[in-house]
């Protein structure tokens, strides 16, 4: 068995065009094949939102996993497209930082991350996308959707057993890092990383503060999971994706806040 995860900003029905294509390309090799959704309701255009999903969700495959992953304002201009290997895993997308943290989160310490830039060749975007049907019969690259066009007939390369230097030589990608919480005198300064469905603000903190801590005022209640605090209160505590976050127990903190990815905030000591 392969697994082949996807992660996207598309919506519904892209991203069955992009299955489809890696399909089509892997012939009889695709009945191997596991796909896994890790996300495809990324908020459009938004990269960091995209990395910060990837990172959470790449350390619980095993070796030999293909991450698919495009969330790419820049499809069709001059940014790179990368096939990135880190942990004995594999990640294919844009050049936009999107693939970085996760990326990162696996290699060992000190170890350099290998990253290839795409070159558009036959074997990618020719004529033999696999086998009978009019995606097979494609021979041109849509501008606008290269997740399709390239990314997964990439991704179905690798999964046919092609290393990941053979797409082009070796590049050095455009990070994109999430920082780390600063100490001061009046608390923590942090920033607000991803707001999940549920209004809960994830920081860039990897511990909870040690010391009782407010918001723009209003106390956070130290707890090990929401149900902790009462109903309607905000609460800060450690999240299963190893981030620091704050919540309102059964409310939004994001709405009680104003708050949204992207914000500054400052953790007063109480």
């Amino acid at each position: 068995m392969l697994i082949i995860t996807l992660l996207t900003d598309f919506g519904s029905f892209y991203p069955a065009q992009m299955k489809g294509m890696i399909l089509s390309r892997l012939g009889e090799k695709a009945r191997g094949i596991t796909f896994v959704d890790i996300a495809h309701d990324i908020p459009p255009q938004d990269v960091r939102a995209g990395a910060f999903a990837l990172l959470s969700s790449v350390r619980y495959f095993p070796p030999g996993t293909i991450h698919l992953a495009v969330v790419d304002p820049g499809v069709g201009t001059d940014r790179l497209g990368l096939v990135v290997e880190s942990g004995g895993q594999t990640f294919v997308g844009p050049d936009n930082g999107l693939l970085l943290p996760a990326a990162r989160c696996l290699n060992a310490p000190g170890m350099p991350l290998l990253a290839y830039k795409i070159v558009a060749s036959p074997e990618i975007v020719g004529s033999g996308l696999g086998q009978a049907g009019p995606a097979a019969a494609a021979t041109s690259v849509s501008s606008t959707f290269h997740g399709r066009d390239i990314f997964a007939p990439v991704a179905a390369m690798l999964a046919s057993g092609k290393c990941p230097a053979a797409v082009g030589p070796q590049v050095r990608p455009k990070d994109l890092n999430f920082g780390e919480a600063r100490r001061t005198e009046r608390g923590f300064e942090a920033t607000v990383i991803y707001v999940d469905r549920f209004g809960n603000l994830i920081l860039n903190m990897r511990k909870v503060p040690t010391f009782p801590v407010s918001l723009l005022g209003v106390k956070l209640k130290r707890a090990v999971t929401y149900g902790k605090a009462r109903r309607i209160e905000p609460l800060i505590t450690l999240g299963s994706h190893g981030f620091a976050e704050i919540a309102v127990n059964l409310g939004s903190a994001a709405e009680a806040f104003r708050l949204k990815a992207g914000d500054r905030i400052e953790l007063e000591e109480i």
